[in-house]
């Protein structure tokens, strides 16, 4: 075999070498492959088309277990809960404390039952007919009689509780006295008034007339309003209902004059009768009593803020001294002019008295005379008079419209001392003059003009401009009164009506 013939040989060799390789190549993939295709096959599952929408039952109920679960949990967590607060409402009503006796009976009885309109009560329309009476009746007992603070069980408890609290500052400031740095921003404002005109203090009767005088009482809530009516009532002071309490009727005696004892149980009315009545609050039992020999009535008095005398003006300048329990006619002093004002010290030991004319008197009680007398600067004719419940501030009203305020240690020394400060905001003759229980106020009225009144601050000794208000028709004031903590200031007017005012700057009544 030559050269040239192997040569071809072994290239065919080659090729066909090559070609079998590529087919085993080929081959080995489709296998491959194959095999691939089998196991994708094998791990494939036909999912239905319901059970990707609506889910199977298995997975409901692993669903349905998870929620009922959870309720569970949560009815648990209320009711648990429901059984803490019914557990505490138990507690609380053991806490209260029980009646000792009960009436079936009360519970049946209704307002409507028992309030009947009368020609001198007026409408009802301010009271609920379907709303039990003994209930009606406990509101108005707490309204007029407050519990005492030393019958408040919370109270004690707080005590006993702050007393482990106090510091040694905090003693040390409440027994040496210091000054609150707080106290400047409760100091009444001198420019602006804030108050609110309430509901009448009579509207629950108007049957007094014309309204002569009007007391607060010193304790309870309450408030004595007498007219030229005969008619003296009672009334509850929250300034949205005042439900009239009592009323009392004296025959053929027209009030002019009413005071309410400062103990608070005993209330006395004058007239131009020559008799008085004595009226016990607590039993409502009145007591007539007939003036000595040299009295003719009793229009005008004052009682002692220790309650034990009466003075009360005569005639030709008279002024008589009474004993309040046994009527007793202590003594009579004499001054020029008529009488037109008095008032006492703190201390009941000295009257001072204004005259018609220009004069002031002080009267000593000791030494029954006339301690020292002055005379009102730029006074024609004296009206009225007040002194600060400070025992600092003596106002002096006359005829003229003027007001003059004095410092009260003053005047003891001159017979013409000169006034802190002069009002001269009315032009006619005042009536009425009053200081509030702080004497920061000072009311001045005038009878003989419509809406005659005006409001003074103190110690700036300014007068309130947006006092009273232009829209209010309070008629001709005839008298005035703060209430025991000036929460109230009430008017009693010719118009047969008691305006009554909520000074909003003083929390308590």
């Amino acid at each position: 075999m030559s050269d040239d013939e192997s040569s071809d040989g072994l290239e065919d060799l080659k090729e066909l070498m090559a070609v079998y390789a590529k087919h085993e190549d080929k081959a080995q993939n489709t296998r491959s492959s194959t095999i691939k295709r089998d196991r994708e096959e094998a791990e494939y599952v036909e999912v239905p088309t319901e059970k990707l929408i609506f889910g199977d039952k298995q997975a409901f109920l692993t669903n349905l277990a998870k929620s009922v679960g959870k309720k569970r949990r949560k009815q648990d967590s209320v009711n648990k809960s429901e059984a803490d607060e019914d557990e505490e409402k138990t507690e609380e009503s053991a806490k209260k404390r029980k009646p000792a006796w009960t009436d079936s009976d009360d519970e049946d009885i209704e307002v409507g039952d028992v309030k009947r309109r009368t020609r001198h009560t007026g409408p009802l329309t301010h009271l609920r007919k379907d709303k039990s009476y003994k209930e009606y009746l406990i509101s108005r007992f707490q309204r007029v009689i407050e519990q005492p603070k030393w019958a408040s069980l919370e109270r004690k408890q707080k005590e006993k509780g702050d007393d482990s609290d106090d510091s040694e500052e905090e003693q040390l400031l409440k027994t040496v006295g210091f000054i609150d740095r707080e106290a400047k921003s409760k100091e009444l404002p001198p420019k602006t008034l804030r108050f609110k005109r309430a509901r009448d203090l009579n509207r629950a009767t108007y049957s007094e007339g014309v309204v002569t005088s009007i007391q607060f009482h010193p304790t309870s809530t309450v408030a004595l309003v007498c007219g030229d009516s005969c008619f003296a009532n009672l009334y509850s002071v929250d300034g949205q209902k005042n439900e009239k309490l009592h009323s009392i009727r004296f025959k053929r005696f027209p009030l002019t004059c009413a005071r309410i004892a400062p103990c608070g149980t005993k209330a006395f009315f004058g007239s131009v009768r020559p008799f008085y009545y004595a009226y016990d609050l607590l039993e409502a039992k009145e007591t007539k009593l007939k003036l000595p020999a040299k009295m003719n009535h009793l229009r005008c008095f004052e009682v002692s803020p220790c309650g034990k005398y009466i003075a009360t003006a005569g005639k030709f300048g008279a002024i008589h001294l009474l004993t309040s329990h046994t009527n007793e006619l202590l003594h009579s002093f004499k001054q020029e002019g008529e009488v037109r004002g008095m008032c006492f010290t703190a201390d009941s030991q000295r009257l001072l008295c204004s005259s018609s004319g220009c004069n002031v008197n002080v009267l000593s009680l000791r030494q029954n005379c006339i301690e020292h007398a002055f005379i009102d600067d730029g006074c024609v004719n004296g009206s009225s008079m007040q002194l600060a419940p400070n025992q600092r501030l003596l106002a002096t009203g006359s005829n003229e419209g003027v007001v003059n305020v004095y410092d009260y240690e003053s005047i003891y020394k001159s017979t013409t001392p000169q006034p802190e400060k002069r009002f001269m905001n009315l032009r006619t003759a005042i009536t009425d003059l009053q200081f509030n229980h702080t004497s920061e106020l000072l009311a001045m009225s005038s009878l003989q003009v419509p809406n005659a009144m005006k409001l003074a601050h103190f110690p700036s000794a300014t007068v309130y401009a947006n006092f009273p208000d232009q829209q209010d028709q309070l008629g001709l004031v005839s008298t005035m009164a703060f209430s025991p903590h000036s929460a109230y200031l009430a008017l009693g007017s010719k118009g047969k009506k008691a305006p009554l005012y909520r000074l909003k700057h003083y929390s308590s009544y």
